[in-house]
């Protein structure tokens, strides 16, 4: 599965996220890199813009929030609960957090 032995020993890093089988690791420029169990695209659907500001890895899907503050979800829409497929798409989104089977996030008035 690789969840061990990909993960990246590099430097740079400001934010770290597990998940049941993938991780997530934030670098300073906004980056994001995946490694662990990719069967859904768990690692290779994730994005390789920069400008990300925070991650949040949930059972076997995960999200990231944009400086923009637009949020985008990757991997398995485990038991078709929406995880990544019901993500609002517009939206100046401050805090997000990846559950199980949901997401969270925060949207200032």
């Amino acid at each position: 599965m690789g969840s061990v032995n990909d993960t990246p020993v590099d430097d740079g890093f400001i934010d770290v996220a597990a998940g049941a089988r993938h991780s997530l690791a934030l670098r300073e420029d906004g980056t994001i890199v995946a490694w662990g169990w990719d069967m859904r695209g768990e690692v290779s659907e994730t994005p390789a813009d920069p400008g990300f500001v925070a991650i949040s890895v949930g059972y076997t899907h995960s999200l990231a929030l944009h400086r923009d503050g637009y949020i985008v979800a990757w991997g398995w829409d485990r038991n078709n609960a929406g995880q990544t497929r019901d993500v609002p798409k517009e939206g100046r989104f401050t805090t997000i957090s990846a559950g199980e089977f949901h997401n969270l996030a925060i949207r200032p008035k």
